[in-house]
């Protein structure tokens, strides 16, 4: 729109502490739950169990961790994440033209590199 009347805008939303807390609470919980995961259209038939938990990673090269995670049953998870899927109508001019999906979650502490 040319010339606005108001050219401020509400960018950020103050939320509360324990209310962001019980957010990713609930995120974390829905991701252990099949039909939801594959509601979001994730795949994640060939996969043991959800959430898929592996104790130990050696590796040292992210090649070595894709092998890995192929031998585990992640593969088809990671096929989704390299998915790009254009937006819709006249916002793919706008801003960023592809959409992309999310992957798997790998949580490392600090004893691997």
């Amino acid at each position: 729109m040319f010339a606005p009347l108001r050219t401020w805008r509400k960018w950020h939303r103050k939320v509360n502490t324990t209310q962001k807390r019980h957010a990713v609470a609930s995120a974390l919980a829905a991701s252990a739950c099949a039909p939801l995961v594959l509601a979001r259209g994730s795949d994640v038939n060939a996969v043991p169990e959800l959430p898929l938990v592996v104790d130990s990673l050696n590796v040292d090269s992210t090649k070595a961790l894709l092998t890995v995670l192929n031998k585990v049953g992640a593969s088809a998870a990671l096929a989704h994440s390299r998915r790009h899927k254009a937006r819709a109508g006249q916002n793919k001019m706008r801003y960023s033209r592809f959409t992309v999906a999310r992957g798997p979650l790998i949580v490392y502490g600090d004893e691997n590199p």
